[in-house]
């Protein structure tokens, strides 16, 4: 097969999950190329072997020849053995924090929230109002940022990842994270150097003072770590929460077999995750020549794992596009990524969708969406959860 030949009418990075041309391409194509010369792999048993091979793929959503300087690489896309020594700063300043307080903080700040909705009338925005605070506050309170500041995160945060930077390495207003996005990264400096100044007990200050192999965190690359746990701890997890909250608001009987049985929470979690995993596909740069089912993968070329199309994977999961809670394997999927690189937030994450699903139980007996209300994804390439969710509580 030509590395270069684009072999399908259709681009799987923008055709939605349950497209049937994505089921043909799962059973005919397999591995392709889009018109852009991207390769994505369908296949569950493909995208979970390509996962453990992190010496072949590195990730990266950057455009060819884009270079980012090494302090400037989000953990995601640093090559090892640089990127086993940051993640281990990383985790070891969460091990030492110990993630304490998030389930009282988080519980807390559910009730808060639904305190002032339940008191409305009319119509609210559920992923404004509700679903949006959560992360955004709890990873603000974990890094040690104040978490009134919320809505600061999450428009840095939208704004990052709805721009070019994440590709291009600038936009309109600069090069660089400080060049493209000056706000959030003078915000991230003054908390860097306050703790400087005046270590506290909070996760920067560990992270700062943190050592592996005789080395610590330069304050860039600190401050590159810092903006990527804040938009990664916002972005998918607000759209994991707010996926679950659309399927029980749509589907029959849903939210009181829930109710009954909480322990079924857990795993409404996972096949959300399965059905509408927050992240699409996850973007690699191939660093060798590599053979997948027959097609060669060059040095340099891009290769997409397709995460949703593998979590349909007929051969994998029965009725792959019906929401079910009797799977015998519900962790059985790649919503968070696989191999040793797998999304490192993924147990707070879930912890976080628990309570807010759980509290969500607890205080609300019914949710009506609109009659006109619609899934209208969010205006990130890569991201799959609704832009707003139209709703009347009771």
């Amino acid at each position: 097969m030509d590395s270069k030949e684009p072999v399908v009418s259709f681009d799987p990075l923008v055709a939605t999950p349950d497209d049937p041309a994505m089921m043909r391409l799962r059973t005919d194509e397999v591995v392709t190329q889009n018109a852009n010369g991207v390769w994505f792999l369908s296949r569950f048993d493909d995208v979970l072997a390509a996962t453990k091979n992190i010496e072949t793929f590195n990730a990266s959503f950057r455009e060819p020849g884009v270079v980012v300087p090494d302090e400037e690489q989000f953990i995601n896309e640093i090559p090892e053995p640089r990127h086993g020594q940051i993640r281990r700063i990383i985790n070891g300043a969460i091990a030492t924090h110990k993630l304490g307080g998030v389930d009282s903080f988080c519980t807390a700040l559910c009730h808060q929230l639904l305190d002032d909705l339940l008191a409305r009338d009319g119509v609210i925005d559920l992923v404004g109002s509700y679903v949006m605070p959560v992360p955004t506050s709890v990873i603000a309170n974990l890094l040690g940022a104040p978490p009134a500041d919320f809505e600061k995160w999450a428009a840095w945060s939208d704004e990052v990842v709805q721009g070019t930077y994440p590709t291009k390495y600038r936009n309109e207003r600069g090069v660089g994270l400080a060049g493209a996005h000056p706000e959030f990264t003078a915000y991230v400096d003054h908390q860097i150097a306050m703790r400087r100044a005046e270590p506290r007990d909070d996760f920067m200050s560990l992270l700062l003072d943190m050592e592996v192999d005789g080395r610590r965190l330069t304050d860039i690359e600190a401050r590159t770590q810092l903006v990527f746990l804040l938009i990664s701890g916002n972005e998918t997890t607000r759209h994991l929460i707010s996926n679950l909250l659309w399927t029980i608001a749509t589907t029959d009987g849903l939210m009181q077999q829930l109710r009954d049985d909480r322990d079924l929470v857990n795993t409404a979690i996972e096949e959300s995750l399965r059905l509408d995993p927050p992240i699409q596909f996850l973007m690699r740069t191939c660093t060798a020549e590599a053979d997948v089912r027959g097609a060669r993968i060059c040095p340099h070329d891009k290769v997409a794992f397709g995460i949703a199309s593998a979590n349909r994977d007929e051969s994998m999961f029965a009725e792959p596009d019906t929401f079910r809670l009797d799977r015998s394997d519900p962790r059985g999927h790649l919503g968070f990524g696989g191999g040793p690189h797998v999304c490192p937030g993924a147990a707070l994450a879930r912890l976080e969708a628990r309570i807010a699903v759980n509290v969500f139980l607890d205080r609300v007996l019914a949710v009506r969406t609109v009659d006109d209300t619609r899934y209208e994804n969010v205006p990130v390439f890569w991201a799959h959860g609704p832009r707003e969710m139209l709703v009347e509580l009771d």
